[in-house]
């Protein structure tokens, strides 16, 4: 299998992971009303914890570029993974007593390029997308073995036996488990089905099942329902066994879950309400109402903090973001004026500035819980 989409599946995929990406982040139109500030009162993350972020250039040797996950190293050095225009994977090293680095790992050759990124202490892995001569989008899964020091190696091709990949900006779109790298297709036929597709990390076969209907890849062994099945209510099901979960919730909220949380959603002319609340309905909490957004399709991350941005009327404003502790119940201002937003499995990250001032902060908010 090359991993190509006919035009209906490639329709499928690629215009329906972006819906989906922004069914899972925001509700508010672009004609949002000015939205009120946050009260002085609001305690900071700083204040609250003494923290401070990890920051970084936006603009290295003359590359800008955007994090896609946060990695550990052994040594006293901040390390995440990127993409920039052209699509390639890049690490970016910042040790603390130097300037940051950039290394390019993998260029794909065109757009989108790398989609989805995943890493253990040992290896790093990537989805790669782009398009063949007919405009149809060919999809590969690469790997490269990383040095004592975190750095990875050269790229090794995994498998091209993608299938018709989906992405949802997810830190699960791609992730290894069991031994083995674990990512979502769509199958291609009339009826709509989702292919769980996995395969060792030292290469070989790829396994396939199916799911019907439209799934969301969550922290293994879950997927969690996805689309219109997610309007009423949701399920989870575990690859690994096949045992579900059914989450109840009221006929005009929209559900999106994570393994270990869900997201409820009820638009309205005003906005929008975002509650949380465990898959077994306990511990439901309202998060946000108004304009305000989620800044990672996961939800509840590291099993307690959901990330949250409200973006501000007035042209050329910023994007408040803050952070909603659901151990605590209460919500803490990260930054008042920010760029761009993000978030993987354990770290969130903003940008201030443009152009050369452009700069990303980056959060552990396991240094937190």
């Amino acid at each position: 299998m090359t991993g190509r989409m006919d035009d209906a599946a490639q329709r499928l995929t690629l215009a329906g992971a972006a819906v989906l990406a922004l069914a899972w982040l925001a509700w508010p139109s672009p004609d949002r009303p000015e939205a009120a500030e946050i009260p002085a009162a609001v305690p900071t993350v700083w204040e609250t914890w003494d923290a401070e972020p990890v920051d970084l250039p936006g603009l290295i040797d003359g590359r800008a570029w955007t994090p896609l996950a946060v990695l550990g190293t052994d040594r006293d050095a901040s390390a995440l993974l990127g993409t920039d225009d052209a699509g390639d994977l890049l690490y970016v090293e910042r040790p603390a007593d130097g300037e940051a680095e950039v290394e390019v790992v993998a260029e794909p050759g065109g757009v989108p390029g790398v989609v989805a990124v995943a890493a253990t202490e040992e290896r790093i892995a990537w989805l790669q997308s782009v398009p063949d001569a007919q405009g149809r989008v060919v999809s590969e899964l690469w790997t490269a073995e990383r040095d004592a020091e975190g750095r990875p190696g050269e790229a090794a091709l995994l498998t091209a036996d993608t299938g018709d990949v989906i992405t949802a900006g997810s830190a699960f779109d791609l992730q290894f488990a069991a031994e083995g790298l674990h990512w979502l297709a769509t199958a291609r036929g009339e009826a709509l089905v989702t292919e769980h597709r996995s395969i060792s990390v030292d290469g070989g076969e790829v396994e396939v099942v199916g799911h019907r209907g439209a799934w969301q890849a969550a922290a293994w062994p879950w997927l969690a329902s996805a689309g219109s099945d997610s309007l009423g209510g949701a399920q989870l099901v575990r690859t690994d066994t096949g045992a579900g979960v059914k989450v109840f919730s009221g006929s005009d909220e929209l559900t999106l879950c994570s393994a270990t949380w869900c997201r409820l959603i009820v638009n309205a002319e005003d906005g929008a309400r975002v509650d949380l609340v465990r898959p077994d309905g306990s511990e439901r909490v309202t998060v946000a109402e108004g304009f305000t957004s989620a800044v990672s399709p996961d939800v509840g991350l590291v099993d307690r903090f959901e990330p949250l941005a409200e973006s501000k009327a007035a042209t050329g404003d910023g994007t408040t973001v803050t952070l909603f502790d659901l151990q605590g119940d209460a919500e803490y201002l990260v930054a008042s004026s920010a760029g761009e937003t993000g978030a993987d499995a354990r770290s969130l990250w903003w940008s201030t500035g443009t152009g050369e001032l452009l700069v990303w902060h980056v959060l552990d908010l396991t240094d937190l819980a």
